[in-house]
């Protein structure tokens, strides 16, 4: 059905816009081909896109969670999953982490959980 909706495309400056949708049920793995006139490489402006009622948007949990949670934003599809996208944080391994990247990783970590 997201076939015949406007959807908004998050375009990569290191390879093509997202033009195929994955999602989940269960095991199963879904792709759909959407279309997209909006194409955005920047997050929150996807997000204040799709808040202005330019189209759905495909997004992190985190990133749309108060969205979500305030009814900004409807979750079109709940039976299904979005794919989940691993993170990694990288830092040199030094015997003292100063303050900055120790409060930076506390944050991260707050906000995402185990990376």
């Amino acid at each position: 059905d997201l076939e015949r909706h406007e959807c908004l495309g998050y375009a990569f400056s290191s390879r093509p816009a997202d033009r195929e949708w994955v999602f989940f049920q269960g095991t199963v793995s879904y792709k759909v081909r959407v279309a997209s006139r909006l194409l955005i490489n920047e997050s929150r402006a996807l997000m204040s896109a799709a808040l202005d009622g330019f189209g759905i948007v495909l997004g992190p949990q985190d990133f749309l969670r108060t969205a979500l949670a305030s009814g900004e934003l409807v979750r079109v599809l709940p039976e299904f999953e979005a794919p989940s996208r691993s993170m990694h944080l990288v830092y040199t391994a030094n015997r003292q982490r100063t303050a900055k990247l120790r409060c930076f990783v506390e944050t991260v970590l707050g906000r995402f959980g185990p990376v």
